[in-house]
């Protein structure tokens, strides 16, 4: 199990893949990529950090600076009576009063603590609602931004608020700004969930009674559907305001002020006092705001307990949603056989496994001779490898590549060999999209790996036959995979929408912006102490080095010395080699023109000139196949020098850009992709039974049926 394993200059494995000590030798360096990002965005994209933190800065200011802290707190406490009754009832706005008036009345301290919690849970729960309903109407009314939006949603709610509120503090700063923005981050899911959910659930007869009777689309969404889901959207109001409440300490922790500080203060301080009075202030706030944003009618619960329900429901908010009428589906029972293999087909799909197998056996042959190819950019032992060579799995031979290549070709193989084993009935991604998939993607790596340029500092590196023959795999199984899906007699399980999909050529849109800037951006980072210590501090060191060997007693002197020297080493000695120069293997070059083409046939995949099925899963699985080409180069090159390079040197940010954008790009097409499976063939009616005499008659006819897979 060496073959994995990193390998030193001498070429012996350092450590065994099942030793624990081979984890410090395949680090990926995602520290070292968001650093870089990070850094970049400082400096570079300034102005937009501004941009964004402007209305967040001002609206603080202005409610609480402006407003609720110079404003008398008799009059805070009318203007919550006026609101309450007006938003509830006139009980509601007489709680409000009285718990607002008990703030008061703990000191003029916990007043203004009060008044800033109030402005800053205020500020974030407006802008929650000034995003989140529109985007839930939209999300509501169109397919394909919900399924952009709705992994996005999944993410700010998994992903815990200590990890994403790290880069809002190092771009914003400690305070109310980036204690705001985190807020939202976590509170904003269920509001865009809910509305959603209250937009869908409007009976459809009722929108297209509206539509019957001639209302225009502005009408059916302002006098129909928002209003029949307004039930939906306040108790998504009411859970957002739960949420940004139960984030007031973390918001503290940022820095921010409110009674949130107080408790902290009191937490570190260990005073039960001030604890006791700032949780009562605290907690009487929290049941004023909670009680005016509940829905009228709503089922009367304890604060606690209606913040409980809302961090356990916080994924999936419209359990909280009343249930009318437990919806019943049946599946068909009508038994069927899969469509069968024709020949055509057959044809095709021999065709793809050529082209697969010959992939599988390239990784055997050799890859590079005289000298590492990938692998020479980060280990100085593979740029002079005289008359040796290496095959697809060496480090110094294809490495991840050939990996790669070995498994885009088993993929296809096993396609191919469950599709004619057992015709619809193997796994969901082995047929013939799949092959699709597989064997563009296998084409496009092969093309840019043929195409890199290699090391500078290699001399006499050649590629061997194993490369050709990979590459000749991969055109071979595309062009079967093409004829294949030609012919599969594939259905979707629901129709398709008629309309053009705009989720999924805006996906197309950002993903080939995340790629051209992944090209243009760093795709190595070399550290290394023979690259950034120059000849003249090299002999600094030297000299220092020789005076400690001549008075030892004062060798821990010249080696704080040396030390301080190299640390006063800047990050611009580094060489910094981005996706599309000539000094590196210009990676970025091919995932760009990869991604302008996945750009392009994204169009008819998403129904922009054939509303034709069978041509919009044709096209959408060159979507997933040209994208996966892209997400296969980058962590090729990514995890080549993980195995491999020496310390100092690792990938840079533009290498996980492009992978990013090539996974955007090949999930832009998996919504339609799933939807497809082989078809059934059905039997109208059992064959009456015959005489024996009886003369044959015509069979019943057949008819072919989607089926899900």
């Amino acid at each position: 199990m060496s073959i994995l394993a990193q390998q030193n200059n001498e070429g012996i494995p350092e450590a065994s893949i099942t030793d624990n000590e081979v984890l410090d030798q395949f680090q990926i360096p995602f520290g070292e990529w968001m650093d870089q990002a990070v850094d970049w965005i400082a400096v570079e994209l300034d102005w937009l950090l501004s941009i964004i933190k402007w209305p967040f800065e001002s609206l603080i200011d202005f409610l609480v600076a402006d407003i609720l802290e110079p404003i008398s707190w008799v009059w805070v406490v009318l203007a919550f009576f006026v609101i309450g009754s007006l938003a509830r009832n006139v009980k509601v706005g007489a709680f409000a009063a009285l718990g607002l008036s008990v703030c008061g009345i703990l000191g003029n301290a916990y007043w203004l603590e009060t008044a800033r919690t109030i402005g800053f849970i205020g500020v974030a729960v407006l802008l929650c609602v000034i995003i989140g309903i529109p985007l839930g109407i939209a999300c509501g009314r169109v397919d394909a931004i919900w399924q952009v939006v709705r992994p996005a949603l999944d993410a700010m709610q998994v992903v815990h608020s200590f990890v994403y509120m790290l880069p809002f503090i190092y771009f914003f700063g400690i305070g109310e700004v980036s204690a705001t923005m985190v807020t939202m981050v976590f509170a904003l899911p269920p509001l865009v969930r809910l509305t959603n959910l209250g937009v869908r659930q409007v009976p459809a007869d009722v929108v297209e009674a509206s539509r019957a009777y001639g209302a225009p689309e502005w009408r059916v969404l302002f006098d129909v559907q928002i209003p029949l889901a307004r039930p939906a959207i306040m108790t998504g109001i009411n859970q957002t305001l739960l949420l940004a409440i139960s984030m007031l300490g973390i918001a503290a922790i940022m820095g921010a002020g409110g009674l949130g500080r107080l408790l902290f203060r009191a937490i570190n301080n260990q005073s039960v006092s001030d604890g006791a009075a700032a949780g009562l202030a605290f907690f009487l706030v929290a049941v004023v705001l909670d009680r005016i944003s509940q829905r009228e009618g709503e089922t009367t619960r304890s604060l606690l307990h209606r913040i409980r329900l809302a961090w356990a429901h916080r994924r999936d908010p419209e359990q909280l949603l009343p249930s009318d009428e437990p919806e019943t589906d049946s599946e068909s029972t009508d038994e069927g056989s899969f469509a069968e293999i024709t020949k055509p087909e057959r044809a095709s799909m021999l065709i793809a496994g050529a082209g697969g197998l010959l992939a599988v056996a390239s990784v055997f042959l050799t890859w590079s001779s005289g000298a590492g190819f990938i692998s020479a950019y980060g280990r100085r032992s593979d740029e002079q490898l005289v008359g040796e060579s290496f095959n697809g799995l060496s480090a110094s031979g294809g490495s991840w590549f050939g990996f790669l290549a070995f498994a885009l070709g088993m993929f296809v193989l096993a396609s191919v060999a469950t599709t004619l084993l057992k015709p619809g009935q193997g796994p969901r991604w082995w047929t013939a999209d799949g092959a699709v998939i597989a064997s563009f993607a296998l084409m496009i790596m092969m093309i840019a790996y043929l195409l890199a340029n290699p090391s500078d500092l290699t001399v006499g590196q050649s590629d061997g036959a194993g490369v050709y023959v990979a590459l000749v795999g991969g055109i071979l199984a595309s062009v079967g995979s093409v004829l294949w899906i030609r012919q599969a007699p594939h259905t979707p399980a629901h129709p398709l929408s008629a309309r053009f999909s705009w989720g999924q050529a805006v996906g197309g849109a950002i993903a080939a912006v995340m790629i051209v800037i992944g090209a243009i951006s760093g795709w190595s980072f070399d550290e290394r102490a023979d690259v950034i210590i120059t000849p003249e501090v090299q002999a600094q060191i030297e000299e220092l080095t020789a005076q400690a060997e001549a008075d030892p007693r004062q060798s821990s002197v010249y080696a704080m010395q040396i030390s301080s020297l190299e640390a006063e080493l800047t990050a611009d000695d580094r060489i910094i080699v981005d996706g599309i120069s000539d000094t590196g293997p210009g990676f970025g070059i091919w995932t760009l023109i990869a991604g302008l083409v996945g750009l392009a046939v994204i169009f008819p995949a998403a129904g922009a000139r054939d509303r034709n099925e069978h041509q919009r899963w044709f096209w959408n699985a060159i979507v997933a196949g040209v994208g996966t080409g892209i997400v296969c180069v980058g962590f090729a090159w990514v995890l080549t020098h993980v195995r491999s390079a020496d310390d100092s040197y690792f990938s840079g940010i533009g290498s996980f850009l492009a992978v990013v954008g090539g996974v955007i790009i090949a999930f832009t097409a998996v919504p339609v992709l799933r939807e497809f499976g082989r078809s059934k063939v059905y039997s109208d009616m059992a064959p009456p039974p015959e005489p024996a005499s009886a003369p044959t008659e015509a069979q019943p006819t057949r008819e072919e049926r989607p089926v899900a897979q």
